[in-house]
């Protein structure tokens, strides 16, 4: 592949001259002007017949979305800084490689939380009210009657989340201030004030949310301690009534105890945005079940956020082509 290089100008005057950024999917056009200001990129979606692996072989810089990025491609990029993902978790990026070349991971961790808060909401909603269940009914000529479909109301009940981080204060403040939800919540890392400044209630274990909650959230990132938290003990946990949203990662839920928990009725039902395999394939159990809501991973793909973060991707790259500090390095210690 040949590529035509050119020198950028920077900003006062400064050039990232033959920098290149490669950018593997697709992000908004917003990111894309940021970045071709000052650097040459390199846009996969339109080069079609280029891999990825071919264009990072002089790339500087690196912006991925759902590209799984591993110490064999790093090792084939050996100018590249920096590697930028265009959201909030990074499973797909092999973090201790990238660190043991010096190469620094961002995120983009601001941008998506109001996003993802309201989907979540959404889910809730549609839980609560069997929205999905009477549409579908409704569409295929199904209606039965109107009681088939009585839903709970939100008010009153408890939201349990489990990570009050972004994504997991922007839910909880909207279900107590909004619907009048009473809030626990498990993070270890979350300061004693945030509790008492909120009025949050805060316990020492998960299996604490999960025995108490009406509403269980997963608002947590994948990693080895995590993987597989949400099985059938943790299940057998939670309320009859209760309902369990998780729109982080698909590897936090066991899919088998999930499915066997719902059509038991050992919980009253589910709502996932994120599933080990994606896109689930039709022949995923879980999509049979009428108490089982699925969306294809698209909690944070608002117009807004998907903007916010093409242009936080291309910030971050760009500061560290120029030798700054990134704001939201996942490996500070590659700096060391």
């Amino acid at each position: 592949m040949i590529v035509e290089r050119v020198s950028n100008t920077g900003p006062q005057g400064g050039t990232l001259e033959r920098k290149r950024v490669v950018v593997s999917e697709y992000i908004d056009p917003a990111g894309l002007e940021l970045l071709r200001r000052e650097t040459e990129v390199l846009f996969l979606p339109d080069l079609p017949g280029t891999t990825l692996e071919d264009a990072v072989a002089g790339a500087h810089g690196l912006g991925v979305r759902l590209a799984r990025i591993s110490a064999e491609l790093m090792a084939a990029a050996p100018h590249l800084k920096v590697i930028a993902k265009h959201g909030v978790g990074y499973d797909n990026i092999d973090v201790a490689a990238a660190t043991a070349r010096r190469i620094v991971v961002v995120t983009t961790p601001r941008a998506n939380s109001v996003s993802v808060a309201e989907h979540i909401l959404a889910l809730m909603l549609c839980l609560a009210d069997r929205v999905c269940r009477a549409n579908s009914d409704l569409k295929a000529g199904r209606f039965r009657r109107r009681e088939d479909y009585t839903g709970v109301e939100l008010k009153g009940k408890t939201l349990g989340i489990i990570g009050l981080g972004r994504i997991g204060s922007e839910t909880a403040a909207r279900c107590r201030l909004g619907f009048g939800m009473s809030v626990v919540a498990y993070d270890p890392y979350v300061p004693a004030q945030t509790f008492e400044s909120t009025g949050y209630r805060r316990v020492d274990t998960p299996a604490q949310v999960l025995s108490e909650a009406d509403f269980v959230v997963l608002c947590i990132p994948l990693t080895p301690e995590t993987r597989g938290m949400v099985g059938a003990r943790e299940l057998l946990l939670m309320k009859p009534t209760a309902y369990l949203v998780n729109t982080s990662r698909g590897g936090l839920v066991d899919e088998s105890a999930l499915y066997t928990a719902l059509s038991r009725g050992a919980i009253a039902g589910a709502a996932m945005d994120a599933f080990v395999k994606e896109p689930p394939t039709p022949d995923n159990p879980l999509l049979s079940l009428d108490n089982f809501i699925a969306t294809p991973h698209v909690a944070g793909a608002t117009v807004e956020a998907m903007r916010r973060m093409a242009t936080d991707l291309a910030e971050e790259i760009l500061r560290v082509l120029r030798g700054e500090r990134p704001l939201y390095p996942v490996n500070p210690e590659a700096y060391e």
